[in-house]
């Protein structure tokens, strides 16, 4: 699949909509594959409830398992395959009713099933073709237990719902000391630009669901729009983060209005920028998996191990040179600064392949709201380290300027860069001149003593 038709399927609103699922199709592709696979949905409970409508009153749904659909699919007698299934269902003759069934599942246990849509044109050449088949099936739980949510949603709209009062917690805690950093500063710096843009990005991520998930629950469509924003600003907040990082471990600072360009930031940004590309790639091209394909499990697994080791990659290189950065700053508060904010790069990258770990351990059927919970709550943490940290060198900034000792510019870091004698210095330079653009900096004249 290429990285356009991943994109448009995954901005667009697919037609399978929670489980409520509409669906259009024909007999030749039917027939080509020996059925064509509808949705799938994971039951719990002890029955399994579906209803059906269609235009073609000839075809109908026949459920396998996963483990079973997997190896019975290259069976080459059509009929010797439709028996394998667990159970069936066929529409009413009229288009305009449903048709009800509920079927034991024999077991407590979360099972997944594939509906796959068979006519009679499927199996026996003689019958004609029929184009434009469309049904409508619609998937319960035993009792309307957990409603249209299957055993691998159940649970998502909590996990969501809990991560949003946390973070929205945390933005009343810290948003009047921010707001304090934004009112001092003439123009919002560089790093807090992209520290917004991560943080509110963030927040996307995991409140937009939790309305999905709400609705969806009541009526098996939710807001797949609202999923689609949610995924986009979950790309934008770790390119964001990405880019806030990059700036901070090369020396660029929380007062730098633009950046500065050496041999050596050249070449860290040619490592992120790739590092990046691929993240970026490999997103569009999960998010344009088939997820009722039976191979889906596979196929996202391997993708998401690559993914798992860019980012643990993306973080080595962070961490190698936030270690020459600490090396070469003679400034005892901004090696403390350092020190933290190292902290900082390994609960946010790793977060992803942490969570990928320990979700391989579960069933695939809990393995999503695991993998959301974990990581999501991880990057919070970083986010909240970063916003304490922002807020002391603000305090520091206070401090230090009332004393006078805001004046050093930002040339006087050791990246090849040297400081303008004192002499030739603007009056704003040698007073103070903008404090705040200059706070970042202020430390680097309180070196260690021994």
């Amino acid at each position: 699949m290429s990285l356009l038709r991943a994109v448009l399927v995954w901005c667009l609103t697919s037609v399978v909509r929670g489980k409520i699922v509409t669906f259009i199709s024909d007999s030749r592709e039917a027939r080509e594959n020996k059925g064509v696979i509808v949705t799938k949905f994971t039951f719990h409970g002890t029955q399994a409830k579906s209803k059906l409508r269609s235009n073609n009153t000839i075809g109908g749904l026949y459920f396998f398992p996963r483990e079973k659909l997997l190896m019975t699919r290259d069976v080459s007698e059509c009929n010797q395959f439709l028996r394998k299934a667990s159970f069936s269902l066929f529409p009413p003759k009229t288009d305009t009713q449903f048709k009800e069934r509920i079927f034991p599942l024999w077991t407590k246990e979360a099972q997944t099933f594939y509906a796959v849509y068979v006519d009679a044109a499927t199996c026996y050449p003689q019958y004609p073709l029929q184009k434009n088949v469309a049904l409508e099936l619609h998937l319960l739980n035993d009792g309307n237990v957990g409603g249209h949510l299957s055993a691998e949603e159940d649970g998502l709209k909590a996990v969501h719902l809990l991560l949003s009062v946390v973070y929205v917690i945390g933005a009343l805690w810290f948003g009047f000391s921010l707001y304090q950093i934004l009112i001092k500063a003439p123009t919002v710096m560089l790093v807090l630009k992209l520290f917004f843009v991560a943080a509110g990005s963030q927040a996307l991520v995991m409140i937009l669901p939790a309305f999905h998930w709400t609705t969806y629950e009541s009526n098996g469509w939710g807001v797949p729009f609202f999923q689609s924003v949610a995924s986009l600003s979950h790309l934008i907040s770790n390119i964001a983060m990405s880019a806030l990082t990059t700036d901070v471990i090369i020396g660029w600072t929380l007062g730098s209005t633009r950046r500065m360009s050496t041999p050596r930031s050249e070449k860290v940004l040619r490592a992120v920028v790739l590092c990046n590309v691929c993240y970026t790639f490999l997103h569009f091209y999960l998010q344009g998996l088939d997820v009722n394909d039976p191979l889906y499990y596979t196929l996202s697994s391997n993708r998401e191990l690559f993914m798992g080791l860019l980012w643990v990659v993306q973080c080595g290189v962070y961490l190698g040179v936030l270690a020459g950065t600490y090396q070469d700053d003679r400034s005892a508060l901004r090696q403390d600064f350092y020190s933290t904010f190292a902290w900082i790069i390994i609960s946010w990258n790793m977060a992803y392949p942490a969570s990928q770990f320990i979700v391989l351990l579960m069933a695939e059927y809990n393995r999503a709201k695991v993998f959301i919970g974990i990581s999501n709550f991880l990057r919070m943490i970083s986010l909240g380290q970063l916003t304490v940290l922002f807020i002391k060198r603000s305090v520091f900034w206070e401090v230090s300027s009332l004393a006078g000792s805001s004046s050093l510019p930002f040339a006087e870091k050791s990246f090849g860069a040297t400081s303008p004698p004192v002499s030739d210095r603007s009056p704003t330079q040698t007073m103070g001149g903008n404090n705040f653009a200059n706070f970042y900096n202020s430390d680097s004249k309180v070196t260690k003593r021994h």
